[in-house]
């Protein structure tokens, strides 16, 4: 099983509708290249992902973003930026809401937290997988009611996958075994939709956190598989570069999925059953109301995109990459872990960032690598079930959509940030007890 986890979570991939580049597909169709080629970094028709690790002075940023690189904050190698030019924002030391942690009251227990959002008259809603429910607080983090539960029934589900927040604070859940079920302001049970099953190719599946977007499509990212073509060839050719991740949305309603970009996958070594990057450089996507943030976790871009594939901007990555230090080069991974008996590779510096989340204003929040000692996977870092590794906190800058730095703030250590509004952050926290709770924190600007 450790080998089966090691393995997917090196192997991600996705596309863009791009004739030139090295993966397409053709847009509203249902179609996936058959072999899904490798990519050297470069998406051809936007501006350029530099994905090559840095060797002694870190590389700034490339493509329209250089034209901005006198505008860019100057950052110290600890990535804390520099103090005369950004603003300080904070946290309040304490949340103002917390459910669950050690409140073992019945409506409080949460366990497997797929999400949770925050309404617009201060309601909290959490998507709990434990229990398949979607459960209800008031502003103040008292319990309400519960919604779903496993079944097959109107409004009860054999997954969860992602929710999202409608307007008007109807609640819209997906799920790959129930499809689109949709609940109203008031909690109710409203409708529901099947829909079809994203399209697969014999060399693609899909992989990582999907992102359910309020009109109901869903953002895909495909990443490519160690299998076969039709035609008995390897589906990934060893000399041909990074394999590509394919960036989606897909309509369940009509089948259709239209590519929207084409980017570096997860970087792997040549037999990853054998050896493995420490720290490796993996594709992140932050989804806005009518964008989405594309990025590598090594490039010194971020590119702001239409979901109709256009490049709105190129923004500068907020972080230089800092150094790996020795001690976490000499260190072995503790036994148990997933890269027991696999060679660990230690880059000379860490990828620059590690996650994006997107703000309003058509801001995005990135997150700075954290200064890891024990090898880590994408997963540990982006997803909210399987997050571990946040254990001194997150480091994050706030970067405007001209491309220019805002503020910098730390998130506390064990939380997992989900959500940023005008005055509050709302995310999964996790004591030292591995018990989970949602919190909200006021968020204070300086």
């Amino acid at each position: 099983m450790k080998l089966l986890l090691l393995v997917c979570a090196l192997t991600a991939v996705s596309c863009r509708n791009d004739p030139d580049s090295p993966a397409t597909s053709e847009a509203g169709t249902r179609s996936l290249p058959e072999e899904p080629r490798g990519v050297t970094g470069t998406d051809q028709r936007v501006a350029t992902l530099e994905t090559r690790r840095p060797s002694e002075e870190p590389v700034v940023v490339s493509g329209e973003a250089d034209e901005r690189e006198d505008q860019v904050l100057h950052r110290d190698s600890d990535n804390t930026g520099s103090q005369g030019r950004l603003q300080r924002w904070s946290l309040s030391e304490e949340p103002s809401v917390v459910i669950g942690g050690g409140d073992e009251r019945e409506g409080y227990l949460l366990h497997h937290v797929v999400g949770a959002v925050r309404l617009g008259d201060g309601r909290i809603v959490i998507a709990n997988l434990s229990s398949l429910e979607l459960k209800y607080y008031d502003a103040e983090g008292r319990h309400l009611f519960d919604a779903g539960g496993e079944g097959e029934g109107p409004g009860e589900f054999k997954s969860f996958d992602q929710l999202a927040r409608l307007p008007g604070d109807s609640i819209l859940v997906l799920s790959w075994h129930t499809g689109l079920t949709r609940f109203g302001p008031d909690g109710r049970y409203a409708s529901s939709s099947p829909g079809a099953l994203p399209p697969r190719g014999r060399c693609w599946y899909t992989e990582g956190q999907d992102y359910l977007l309020p009109d109901g499509s869903i953002l895909l990212r495909y990443a490519s598989t160690a299998g076969s073509t039709p035609a008995g060839q390897p589906c990934l050719d060893p000399h041909a570069g990074r394999p590509p991740t394919v960036i989606g949305r897909y309509v369940p309603d009509t089948g259709d999925l239209d590519t929207i970009a084409v980017v570096p996958g997860v970087e792997r070594t040549d037999d990853p059953t054998e050896s493995m990057h420490a720290f490796p450089r993996h594709p992140v996507v932050a989804a806005a109301h009518d964008r989405i943030h594309v990025g590598e976790t090594g490039s010194g871009t971020i590119l702001a995109m239409s979901f109709s594939g256009d490049t709105v901007a190129a923004l500068p990555v907020p972080f230089e990459p800092a150094v790996v230090p020795p001690d976490a080069r000499e260190r072995q991974s503790d036994g148990g872990s997933l890269f027991e008996g696999v060679t660990s590779i230690y880059p000379g510096f860490y990828p620059r960032y590690a996650r994006l989340v997107a703000t309003p204003g058509d801001r995005v929040w990135v997150m700075a690598y954290p200064p890891l000692k024990q090898p880590a996977i994408s997963m540990e870092l982006d997803d909210p079930v399987s997050s571990r590794r946040l254990d001194e906190g997150a480091w994050w800058k706030v970067v405007g959509p001209d491309g220019l730095p805002i503020a910098e703030l730390r998130t506390p250590p064990r939380f997992f940030l989900l959500e940023v509004g005008d005055d509050y952050v709302l995310g999964i926290s996790m004591d030292e007890f591995l018990r989970e709770s949602v919190e909200v924190y006021r968020l204070v600007r300086q």
